[in-house]
């Protein structure tokens, strides 16, 4: 681990940046202690409960069809 000054804390659960980090910022490993009774499931990542959910453009008489 480097210690630079110029590097940035970044949250992982954030949506949006607000600089823009090296690849090395962006793609580091977490800090911090790791829950070790979490089985490989409830590491994913994840932003609901249940899975991960991407916005899909879809038309509306497609997505009835498929209903």
């Amino acid at each position: 681990f480097q210690n630079n000054d110029d590097s940035r804390v970044l949250i992982p659960n954030n949506q949006e940046l607000m600089h823009n980090p090296k690849y090395e910022e962006l793609y580091a490993p977490s800090f911090g202690p790791e829950n070790p009774f979490q089985t490989q499931q409830m590491k994913a990542n994840r932003n609901i409960l249940s899975g991960y959910v991407e916005k899909a453009h879809i038309s509306e008489f497609q997505f009835e069809n498929q209903r």
